[in-house]
Parts: C-alpha cells; sequence; structure tokens
C-alpha cells in the first residue's frame, strides 16, 4: 500500500511539473522488467537476424599453414544521420565530415520545398548538390527528404497557391521536377512527411489526405525504381503528447496498402522530447508497424535534453521508465537501448539521427557533437555499436585445409590470406542476406 501511494505521488508530481504531459499508469517496475526482456530479446534478435553463415574456399595454395585476416568494411544496415553543411568554414566542414563517416554509411540530403523553390520558377539546390557530391565522395547510401511536406506551412514556399486547381498543379510539378533532374542521386526518397501532424496539414486542407495516396504513384510512374518513402512521429512514449499517431499512423498505412498504394518504405520519426522511451515500448511499437510488412526506417532519432529557452540547463525526464534529471551519460544510455531495439527488430533497415552537433541542432542537446566540437557520450556509445560490437573482425588459422567458415554481420568484407606473416592473397566480398555465401580465393 505504501509502495502504491508513493508511487502515484510520484505520478501526480511528474504531471504537475509537466502539465502539457499526461503518462499512462502502468507501474515503472513492470515497465523495467518488460524492458529487461526485450533487450535480451533484441540481443538474442541481432544475432539471429543480422547475420549470416559463410565459407571461405582456399584454391591453389601450396602452404600448409595459412591465417585468414577477416575484416568487416561496411555495414549493410543504414545507420545514418542528417547531412547538413551549409554555413560552416572549410575546416568546420572537414572536422565534421571526418567525424561523419567515423559512424555513418546513409546520409539524409535536404530537399526542403521551400529552399529550392523558394520563388516560384526559380529552383536553387546548390547546398544540395555540395551534400550530394560529399556523401558520394565518401561512398555513402543517400536518402532525399522530404519531397513534400506541408505541416502549418513548414517546408512550403510563401508562394503557394490556396484554390484546389492551382495547388494540385504546384504539388505536381513539386515531384516532377524533382524526379527529373535527382531520381539517380539517391534509391531512398522521403515523398510525404508528417500527413498526420496535429498542426493544419496546408496540403490536406485544400486537396484533402488524398493527396498523398496521388503523390506516390505519380512519383512511382515517373520513377519506378526509387523507393518511396511515407514518414510521420508520434508513435513512442507513455507520455500522451509524443504517442498520440500510434493508432492513426499504422491505421493510415493499412489503409493505403489495401488500396495498393506504392509505398515502398515506413518511416517513423523518434524525436524523444524529453521522454526516455521504455524499451519494451519501442519493441511493441516496432512489432505493430513490421506486421505490414514493409521495410521500416527510424527516420529522424533525436533525444532533447536541455530547455528550449536556455539550452545550457539540463531537463528533467519524462516518461514512465526512468527518472531524475537528463545528464549526457544517461542520454547515451538511451540510445544504447533504443539502438539496440531497433538493430534487432528484422523489418528495420535504417536508424537516422536527426542533428549531428548541437550548435546547429533544432532541438537543445539532441547532437552527438558538443558546441566545443568535440563528441559527447551518445558518440562514443553508438562509435562502439556499430564499429565494434556489432562488426565482424576475425582471424582463422588454417592447417592442412582448404576451407574455413566463420558467421559475421551483413555488408562487405576485405578477406587476406597470409602464411607466416607474409600476405598471400586479399580479396573484398559481400556477406548477403538468403543467398549462399561462399567466397573463393585463389592465390
Amino acid at each position: 500500500m505504501k509502495y502504491w501511494f508513493a508511487l502515484n505521488i510520484s505520478l501526480l508530481l511528474l504531471f504537475c511539473a509537466n502539465c502539457a504531459f499526461s503518462v499512462r499508469s502502468e507501474s515503472n517496475s513492470t515497465v523495467t522488467e518488460k524492458s529487461r526482456i526485450a533487450l535480451l530479446e533484441a540481443e538474442q534478435n541481432i544475432e539471429k537476424v543480422r547475420k549470416g553463415n559463410a565459407r571461405i574456399n582456399l584454391q591453389n595454395f601450396k602452404q600448409k599453414d595459412l591465417s585468414i585476416k577477416i575484416r568487416q568494411i561496411s555495414h549493410d544496415f543504414k545507420f545514418g544521420c542528417y547531412l547538413k553543411i551549409d554555413g560552416l568554414t572549410s575546416e568546420q566542414t572537414a572536422l565534421y565530415e571526418k567525424y561523419f563517416k567515423q559512424l555513418f554509411n546513409y546520409a539524409v540530403i535536404g530537399t526542403y520545398w521551400d529552399v529550392t523553390e523558394n520563388k516560384r520558377g526559380e529552383h536553387y539546390w546548390t547546398n544540395f548538390d555540395k551534400e550530394v557530391a560529399m556523401a558520394k565522395r565518401n561512398g555513402w547510401r543517400i536518402q532525399t527528404a522530404p519531397i513534400l511536406w506541408g505541416t502549418n506551412q513548414a517546408g512550403t514556399p510563401s508562394w503557394l497557391p490556396k484554390n484546389k486547381p492551382e495547388l494540385q498543379t504546384a504539388l505536381n510539378n513539386r515531384i516532377k521536377s524533382y524526379f527529373e533532374k535527382y531520381s539517380e542521386t539517391a534509391n531512398d526518397v522521403e515523398l510525404v512527411n508528417e500527413s498526420l501532424s496535429p498542426e493544419p496539414d496546408v496540403f490536406a486542407n485544400t486537396l484533402s489526405n488524398s493527396y498523398v495516396e496521388t503523390a506516390f504513384y505519380q512519383a512511382k510512374k515517373l520513377s519506378p525504381k526509387n523507393r518511396l518513402m511515407l514518414n510521420d512521429y508520434g508513435v513512442f512514449g507513455s507520455v500522451s503528447a509524443n504517442n498520440y499517431n500510434n493508432d492513426k499512423y499504422l491505421a493510415l498505412i493499412s489503409e493505403l496498402n489495401k488500396k495498393q498504394t506504392p509505398i515502398d518504405i515506413v518511416g517513423i520519426q523518434s524525436h524523444a522530447n524529453r521522454e526516455w522511451y521504455s524499451p519494451a515500448d519501442v519493441a511493441e511499437k516496432l512489432d505493430r508497424y513490421a506486421s505490414i510488412g514493409k521495410p521500416i526506417q527510424i527516420s529522424e532519432f533525436s533525444t532533447q535534453t536541455k530547455n528550449y529557452d536556455n539550452r545550457k540547463i539540463y531537463e528533467r525526464i519524462l516518461g514512465n521508465y526512468r527518472s531524475g534529471i537528463w545528464t549526457d551519460e544517461k542520454q547515451a544510455e538511451f540510445y544504447r537501448e533504443f539502438y539496440t531495439i531497433a538493430f534487432g527488430n528484422k523489418n528495420v533497415e535504417a536508424i537516422v539521427q536527426w542533428g549531428f552537433d548541437d550548435i546547429r541542432a533544432w532541438l537543445p542537446g539532441i547532437g552527438l557533437i558538443n558546441e566545443q566540437n568535440q563528441t559527447k557520450p551518445n558518440f562514443a556509445v553508438l562509435d562502439e555499436l556499430i564499429n565494434r560490437k556489432w562488426r565482424t573482425n576475425l582471424k582463422i588459422d588454417v592447417k592442412n585445409a582448404k576451407n574455413a567458415e566463420f558467421r559475421g554481420f551483413f555488408g562487405v568484407y576485405e578477406i587476406e590470406v597470409f602464411s607466416q606473416g607474409k600476405s598471400l592473397a586479399k580479396q573484398t566480398f559481400e556477406l548477403k542476406r538468403e543467398v549462399p555465401n561462399n567466397f573463393v580465393i585463389s592465390n
């Protein structure tokens, strides 16, 4: 009884301190236990769904004692980040690029309509082209985002028509102009963003929500090879202000799916607005969306830890999982948990960090680099996971044998054969899903 009373008092105080938010009443101990199980299951799933078996066949090697060095050089999974270099000096750009490529193999590049066509008929893609050039130079896969984003007029030019026929024509021209010029730039394209936002969608207000379906059919007809994404937010968490779209977004995708709307990727944003999402909640929500049968991308991931008006003040942790005040170390632990759960879901193909540096980040504290251009603890956690824990590097000694076997994370590998410390042969292979991975190396 004392525990239950104390728990409810704590929840009441939390509500009073954050009156704009409400939290469901599941007990903290229950959430903690469910999350412990969810993390354990995710670790097991990572071993099952993110790895494959491979055989190395050695041919024409006369030496009896050989050693094989197996080094993974890239991931199949898309570890991504929003790429934004406009406004940086050459020195800052070089540092930005260095840190970016230490972690990421997937760059999301902005195609905001209010930037690329601020004046009707005058197209400006200079910053976009520079960011594409950086991504290609480093071999990063690219997603462009967003083509259509009408939340409270965000991302829309001021000249946008108000009447229905002219607005539909403007949307058609916007889609056409992008795919005619940039269809080969990026395989993944975020076509429609935040059609379910609680703020007025300027497109839906005039055209109804049918504009979403129309946009996907038009884009797929223009460029069948591009993978098209529908993206929205308000899915994760126990705080009502953070999870209001959970059922609505799932219902929308299911409805569009029944109509055979050519949506290739389901994008789910994850802007943890001061809330520490429980691993159990994230796992349960991802399973719900995975049931649709389409690939999922965590399209925008961030964790606001500091006050919006005073970016030096850490905020109180919201939600029903953890409590206290945010710190950089707690933020890093949240990253570890979230990435583990998402990486452990076989339908998730990408996680995109949204905001690389704290200086220019749209929400306070969400970056991986602080105001002094130093890496933060969340950077260190991602470095550990992406470059060590979830990367395969092995050495196998082979005696009087013609083959060797290993199990590794999906991706590209450099495999080198040695004898008494001398390199005899080196080749690059890709460890793929659902195919026999037989690598042949000849002397």
